[in-house]
């Protein structure tokens, strides 16, 4: 995949004036599924998008760690009631995403890809990554503690796909503006490349990086 795609891309509808495509969340997902859902590319997208709902919705993580994730991943996520209506978080917002996607991906939940099948050295690679997260900055709107991300990182790495793990990462770097260490750039390389990401993947932290 050349450009950001999945729950992370999805993640990005989620800006400062998100409420203009939509009065709640779910109407964000909906309006965004029936724009690109209209032909076949489209419907790649939203199949990519479902396959990583249904990852975190067979994983044994919890629901605070799927929001955990999410959250990084999505900066302007409404963390007070809309429209006097708490927020999904966790399971019951993917479940929400996966809904508003069922008209466009018809393929059953059996049929997506499991627990990722990456080697140990990579997943270790993930792991170690996140351990050199260091904040710089706090989440808009709601307090999220950087070390509950990490460790929401690395059990995703661990137990479920260390190829999504590594995307939530690098929206934990940014979302953070967590300097990207020198030595560690090619880490971030090499990880890249083995999950088949483009180059356009790393844009996401390369301003980041250090000299």
């Amino acid at each position: 995949m050349e450009f950001e795609f999945g729950l992370t891309a999805l993640g990005e509808k989620f800006h400062m004036d998100w409420r203009y495509d939509g009065p709640n969340p779910q109407d964000v997902v909906r309006q965004w599924a029936g724009f690109v859902g209209s032909d076949e590319a489209g419907r790649e997208e939203l199949r990519l998008l479902r396959e990583d709902v249904h990852l975190l919705l067979a994983s044994p993580l919890s629901d605070d760690e799927i929001h955990a994730l999410w959250r990084v991943s999505a900066m302007f996520y409404p963390y007070f009631p809309v429209n006097e209506v708490e927020p999904p978080r966790g399971r019951a917002w993917l479940m929400d995403i996966d809904h508003e996607l069922r008209p466009y991906v018809q393929r059953s939940a059996a049929e997506f890809s499991t627990t990722g099948t990456a080697p140990e050295s990579a997943r270790s690679a993930v792991v170690a990554l996140a351990e050199r997260l260091a904040p710089r900055a706090e989440l808009p709107l709601e307090p999220l503690p950087a070390r509950t991300v990490i460790a929401a990182v690395g059990r995703c790495a661990r137990e479920v796909s260390a190829a999504l793990a590594f995307r939530f990462l690098l929206r934990a770097y940014a979302a953070y503006d967590s300097p990207v260490p020198s030595d560690a750039w090619s880490s971030f390389e090499a990880l890249n490349h083995s999950f088949g990401y483009g180059e356009f993947i790393l844009e996401t932290i390369e301003f980041l990086r250090e000299n």
